[in-house]
């Protein structure tokens, strides 16, 4: 291998806007690590999508209030399965500690294939969701862009 896992896994390509299944058939869940960790605003990128389109259950590493922000776009998060407190914690190595706590969670205390299983009806919701919220953001883009540049000029 090249010893850099995206070039295995989307054949050296810009792998960002592929959806590669294996990494959601060969594990129970997905640690998402998304783009903006210490900042105080929530980037939603590709990277959360893609489990959300495999029905993949996931823990975010991410800014404080993410899994707050995704629940008000109507997406689920699994706070009655795992222990999803770590999103409001401001101190980012504080934060991460807690991820880690709850990554550990799933591992040993409940077992990742229990997450998983009991993850289902979340996960499904989620990627039915996602559909409409696509379309969604699609119908009010033109708007939402064409407000923001009005305000600017």
């Amino acid at each position: 291998g090249t010893g850099f896992i995206k070039h295995e896994l989307f054949g050296n390509t810009w792998g960002d806007a592929i959806v590669n299944p294996r990494c959601y058939t060969d594990s129970w869940f997905s640690l998402v690590t998304e783009t903006i960790f210490d900042y105080p605003h929530s980037f939603r990128t590709e990277k959360i999508y893609k489990p959300i389109l495999m029905a993949h259950p996931f823990v975010v590493a991410a800014n404080r209030g993410y899994l707050k922000d995704l629940r008000n776009a109507v997406f689920k998060t699994f706070s009655h399965l795992i222990d999803e407190n770590y999103d409001q914690i401001d101190c980012p190595s504080t934060r991460i500690e807690r991820i880690i706590d709850t990554i550990r969670g799933i591992s040993l205390h409940s077992g990742a294939a229990h997450f998983w299983e009991a993850s289902r009806d979340i996960c499904k919701y989620n990627q039915q969701h996602l559909v409409e919220y696509n379309r969604q953001q699609r119908a009010a883009l033109p708007t939402a862009l064409e407000q923001y540049l009005n305000e600017r000029s």
